[in-house]
């Protein structure tokens, strides 16, 4: 489903879900790839976009995943565009109906 991203793209998702679900265990929702490289209709400039849903998420947490994000974007020059959110905001999210969660839900690719 993801033939069209490079190896070394490949390669740091399945890096970034190693360290999180090493991090995270069962608070670890959900990571997905949405937007363009998930649909397919990137350019060369396109990031990868990320969605993490966390339960029980606290902002010593979300900081420690980002933290977590920037060392891989360092490590491997691969841009990452990720969005931490808790289950609880997630769910909120999606009842009212707002468009980062309709594109996670309808085009996100989990990991």
């Amino acid at each position: 489903m993801l033939e069209h991203l490079s190896s070394e793209e490949k390669h740091v998702l399945q890096e970034l879900k190693k360290i999180l679900e090493n991090r995270l265990g069962s608070q670890l929702i959900k990571i997905a790839l949405f937007g363009s490289k998930a649909r397919g209709d990137f350019d060369p400039d396109s990031d990868l976009d990320l969605a993490v849903i966390v339960r029980g998420l606290t902002r010593e947490l979300k900081n420690e995943i980002y933290n977590d994000v920037g060392e891989l974007e360092l490590e491997y020059l691969i841009p990452l565009s990720t969005f931490v959110i808790s289950e609880e905001q997630f769910d909120f999210l999606k009842k009212r109906e707002r468009r980062i969660a309709l594109d996670i839900e309808s085009e996100g690719v989990p990991l």
